[in-house]
């Protein structure tokens, strides 16, 4: 069994419809707007420090930059609607109903002619957008919040035995073949669930593509396959049957055996989808659409968080010239934002000068990015005529009521996102201040409670800076319990003068007795 699996582990529903079913029960719950942000962001580590390597290590360490990921408004509308997509395609699926088990004997005949279809409703989506915009990062984000494959053993009490494998994630071949996707799926099922079904049915090329999608649903069913996600639709292509057998083996996944779908692709896979998926589909979560985007708050938003990644060793604050040519540079592009800032970082710490200016990022921009200089300047020129030359950039129709929405969201959600963002820079901050004071020797308990007590009296942000204040209040401590244990162990005058009164002796000789007094003895 592949280490992606864990074993099922049930929690009670809130929704009626998902009580009572093991499949849902086993999924991780329905999180907040606030726990989704938390945690499909994420920022790689950064030292202060970091910016003295030299100039052949920190090439190394602006890679980070592209491991960031900012949540926006589409993250969590997609996120709303792949868990949604993933319960409510269990739901029509529940394993411990009689008519689930009837469907792999009276209803596999009827697959295979693809004339059966659940009653339930059909469940799928399609996420379009441009490329770099971030469409199957933000997609295997979300599902990395999932279990891939829960094995189940029991359930209440009782012997339950069965995998479900939660989700799938493959790739359209550049070749659109059908045949290729099924061989993609069959070998990506037998690495997680430890299956041989491509050695059976895919290896020997003997089967035919309608021999084979047939038995590919009946598979996907028996693993209780719970979501797949396709990437890279636009290599359909429109001529010939390859397109048509492969919509309809989507369509077969999706509204015959509930298993919900998400097609991922560019612009210029609109035209099959339009053509044959999306009126097969019925319905469904509709489209997401990535488009490039503006340079509003969100962008803002977005340039805040890579300017907290400087490696420069003349680090410059954020003003507006320089959020605007990052913008006039990408177009509202994000892969496009991430390279030259990248590449302005190297620039400036190659040549020397240390220090990033609007005139050097702009610069880096047109020398480094010619090829896509054709498909920017399209964007700035907002020509219909010259977008519509590039399929990747061109969209021929505008989500209005999606934006509107959105923008009333604008505030609170940027709001809430800086607020989570701070937190979880704080808490990093924190644990590895925590982790240098236990190299220098604090327990771990002793390294908490002093980088709280420093953070308690005043704000740090810098690591270095808190590791050692931290340490010097520990010192600090350190010295007032010894002079407390001195103040608490030292003699008490009055006591060893009374002592010595009950036993007949003068306050001298008491004094004397008890090492307060000096012999004089010997002394010239």
């Amino acid at each position: 069994m592949n280490s992606t699996f864990i074993h099922a582990n049930y929690s009670d529903q809130v929704i009626e419809e998902y009580k009572g079913n093991p499949l849902i029960e086993a999924l991780p719950p329905i999180y907040s707007k606030e726990e989704v942000i938390a945690k499909l962001s994420y920022y790689p580590m950064f030292d202060v420090s970091e910016r003295e390597m030299e100039s052949h290590h920190r090439f190394h360490l602006i890679q980070r930059l592209f491991n960031i990921y900012q949540v926006f408004p589409n993250s969590l509308l997609l996120n709303e609607k792949i868990g949604t997509l993933i319960r409510q395609g269990y739901v029509g699926r529940n394993p411990l109903k009689p008519e689930f088990a009837r469907a792999f004997t009276d209803k596999f005949p009827e697959i295979e002619n693809q004339i059966w279809v659940n009653d339930t409703s059909p469940k799928s989506l399609t996420c379009i957008g441009i490329s770099g915009m971030g469409k199957t990062s933000t997609i295997t984000r979300i599902l990395n919040c999932y279990p891939q494959v829960i094995v189940h053993s029991n359930y209440q009490g009782n012997p339950f035995s069965t995998t479900q494998l939660v989700w799938l994630q493959l790739n359209c071949p550049h070749d659109g073949s059908v045949k290729g996707l099924v061989n993609q799926c069959l070998i990506s099922i037998d690495n997680l669930c430890n299956t041989n079904y491509f050695d059976k049915f895919g290896k020997s090329n003997k089967l035919s593509v309608n021999t084979l999608m047939p038995i590919l649903t009946k598979i996907c069913r028996g693993i209780n396959l719970g979501f797949i996600s396709i990437d890279e639709v636009q290599h359909l292509s429109l001529k010939g049957m390859g397109a048509k057998l492969m919509l309809n083996f989507f369509v077969t996944l999706s509204n015959i055996l509930s298993i919900p779908i998400c097609l991922i692709g560019t612009p210029s896979a609109m035209n099959v989808l339009q053509r044959e998926f999306r009126q097969a589909r019925r319905g469904g979560q509709g489209d997401t659409i990535y488009s490039r985007m503006e340079n509003d708050a969100y962008w803002r938003l977005f340039i805040e968080t890579l300017w907290n990644y400087q490696w420069v060793r003349k680090p410059v604050e954020l003003t507006d010239e320089f959020v605007d040519v990052l913008y006039e540079s990408s177009q509202g592009i994000l892969d496009i934002c991430v390279k030259i800032y990248a590449l302005s970082q190297i620039r400036a710490i190659s040549t020397t000068r240390e220090e990033l200016s609007p005139r050097l990022i702009s610069q880096v921009a047109k020398e480094n990015l010619k090829l896509v200089q054709p498909m920017l300047n399209a964007l700035r020129s907002a020509d219909i005529h010259e977008m519509a030359k590039y399929e990747d950039i061109y969209f021929p129709f505008e989500t209005a009521v999606e934006r509107e929405r959105i923008e009333l969201e604008k505030n609170s959600f940027i709001n809430a996102t800086k607020a989570i963002n701070n937190t979880v820079s704080k808490e990093q901050l924190q644990e590895e201040a925590v982790f240098r004071l236990n190299l220098l020797g604090l327990s771990k308990e002793t390294a908490k409670h002093m980088v709280k007590s420093v953070l308690k009296e005043k704000t740090v942000q810098d690591v270095n800076e808190l590791a050692k204040l931290a340490y010097q209040y520990s010192l600090t401590k350190v010295q007032e319990n010894t002079q407390e244990l001195k103040e608490e162990s030292s003699p008490n005058l009055r006591t060893i003068v009374k002592e010595g009164k009950e036993q007949g002796l003068s306050a001298y000789q008491s004094l004397k007795r008890a090492g307060i007094i000096k012999s004089l003895e010997g002394v010239v």
